[in-house]
């Protein structure tokens, strides 16, 4: 049987100016409903987070990241990727109605932390103002969230993939 190992892939003509090469590995998170909930506008951990090791420095890190939030009354959620405890990136949603809502938030971003540590991913968010945020939330398994919500609930997953440079 043969066997083939590289840790960089170029394409036959080069890599365009910007662009990156293969993927060298991917690590996947996937959360269980976790039944986060903030009512306040302290910024809080969703608990979505995953862990990868470049192995080159000048490789890209794709991190794909999708939750879901269910929300009541009408505010702005930010929501943060952070590398480790600093923002990378920001994805903020508003919800317009005084009644419960689903969103299925999703983040996509390619960073560059040039460095073969490891580097730890997470969520944060942020609601601007008292209302009530629930994060990877059954509201099967709660009575406070009205009826038509019922059924609602997923995981949330994180995909990081090691694109090399």
């Amino acid at each position: 049987m043969s066997e083939l190992r590289t840790n960089r892939i170029i394409p036959r003509d080069g890599l365009v100016s910007g662009a990156s090469g293969g993927i060298i590995q991917v690590v996947q998170n996937i959360q269980g409903i976790g039944q986060v909930s903030s009512s306040g506008t302290s910024e809080y951990d969703l608990g979505l987070n995953c862990t990868i090791t470049p192995q080159r420095s000048d490789s890209k890190i794709l991190v794909n990241a999708n939750w879901t939030a269910i929300q009541e009354g009408a505010f702005y959620v930010n929501y943060y990727l952070n590398r480790g405890t600093t923002h990378i990136h920001e994805y903020q949603t508003y919800q317009g109605t005084g009644s419960w809502t689903v969103a299925y938030p999703n983040m996509m971003f390619l960073d560059s932390p040039a460095t073969t540590s490891a580097v730890t991913y997470k969520i944060t968010a942020q609601v601007t103002s008292g209302h009530d945020l629930r994060t990877n939330y059954d509201a099967t398994a709660d009575s406070t969230v009205h009826g038509e919500l019922t059924g609602y609930g997923s995981r949330a997953t994180m995909i990081l993939m090691e694109i090399s440079g």
